[in-house]
């Protein structure tokens, strides 16, 4: 069980996640109550799932989650990826798993460490190879509850403009894998004071504390059900400043600034063209419904992304400041059809010249 007053844990063997939520737990936050498969443990029943061998990872495992039970915790988890190091977005989350599906969830969680998405994530993120994970199985809390419930992220800085003060997203009523992949559209943090003032007071408070005690601006993913706040993960950031450049011409529309810069290049919506462009040595603008994961290959691979959907906060969109990639998310009014895109009532064809502005939030359309 990962307890604030236990020994540290060891973010080499039990992952970085889990190292965050003993620290949210040391410092008195309120935590879903969680064990942690240490990265050996977890390649062991991932192993054992795949060939239908119990091993004694298997009775290890059991005996972890009748302990988490025994809290007097719901009977669905959150079985969680928890790499040494953040890697937004790579790895699997496998929410409302009822107890006898959690050794399958974590094989899941562990198959997941391989394949095309990944290894774009970690080059992009500037890791040379792609680590093994730990994984961590959690009380799922309902994101869904009511009005009163939500899931979503807040920062202690705004993670683009280094602004301090609290920022972030949060879906009411869905779910935080969804508004982490950038799928569903979500309202800014501020939202929360209005809705439930006590729980943005809160917020303020703690993230401001944690950034004081860890020295760096951080990041924690939050559940709030039936009006009660919980933390789920934590992370430590950093804000690269850039320079704002000069406007390009009128501004045509507006989104949320998601990843630094300025960039301009020709207009595609279909990754396939979009790659053959880039291949050719062309800058590309890729205008997504979405920034869930799967679209990364192509994000950290052009000039610059516009989205209409997604938070400054999604995991594809982490992955695009880590990139150096300008990226502008939830861009009001766009529509993106087979052959281009409408935006604040003007057509755009593929191949037109656009520009972005991920420090701003803006696009604009040449003549």
């Amino acid at each position: 069980m990962i307890a604030g007053d236990g020994a540290p844990l060891d973010p080499l063997r039990h992952g970085g996640k889990a190292c965050g939520l003993q620290e949210l737990l040391r410092m008195g936050l309120p935590v879903p109550a969680a064990i942690v498969l240490p990265i050996d443990a977890a390649a062991e029943v991932a192993e054992g799932v795949e060939v239908g061998v119990v091993t004694r990872a298997f009775a290890d495992l059991a005996d972890a989650l009748d302990e988490l039970r025994s809290t007097g915790v719901t009977p669905t988890f959150a079985v969680r990826s928890g790499a040494s190091i953040s890697l937004p977005g790579a790895f699997e989350t496998v929410l409302d798993v009822e107890p006898e599906a959690v050794p399958e969830a974590v094989a899941a969680v562990v198959a997941s460490t391989r394949g095309l998405r990944v290894e774009t994530i970690v080059r992009a993120m500037g890791v040379d190879a792609v680590p093994p994970t730990a994984v961590i199985v959690q009380r799922q809390v309902d994101a869904t509850r009511d009005d009163e419930s939500g899931a979503g992220v807040v920062t202690s800085r705004d993670p683009v403009t280094g602004e301090p003060g609290l920022a972030g997203s949060i879906g009411w009523r869905r779910r935080g894998d969804a508004v982490m992949a950038g799928t569903i559209a979500v309202e800014a943090a501020a939202s929360i004071e209005p809705r439930l003032p006590a729980i943005a007071a809160r917020l303020r408070a703690d993230a401001a504390r944690l950034e004081e005690e860890l020295g760096s601006p951080v990041e924690v993913e939050i559940v709030i059900e039936q009006g009660e706040l919980w933390y789920v993960q934590l992370r430590t950031f950093d804000v690269t400043m850039v320079e704002v450049s000069e406007a390009v011409g009128e501004v045509t529309a507006h989104g949320r600034p998601a990843s630094p810069g300025t960039a301009t290049g020709e207009l595609h919506v279909d990754q396939d063209e979009a790659f053959d462009a880039i291949d050719a040595g062309r800058a590309v603008i890729i205008a997504l419904k979405t920034s869930s994961p799967g679209d990364v290959p192509v994000m950290v691979q052009a000039a610059g992304v516009m989205t209409v959907l997604g938070s400054p906060e999604s995991h594809a969109a982490v992955v695009t400041r880590g990139a150096g990639v300008p990226a502008v998310v939830a861009v009001q009014g766009l529509v993106i059809g087979d052959h281009g895109i409408d935006v604040a009532g003007r057509r755009v064809e593929v191949g037109a010249p656009v520009t972005i502005d991920g420090t701003r939030g803006t696009v604009f359309i040449h003549a």
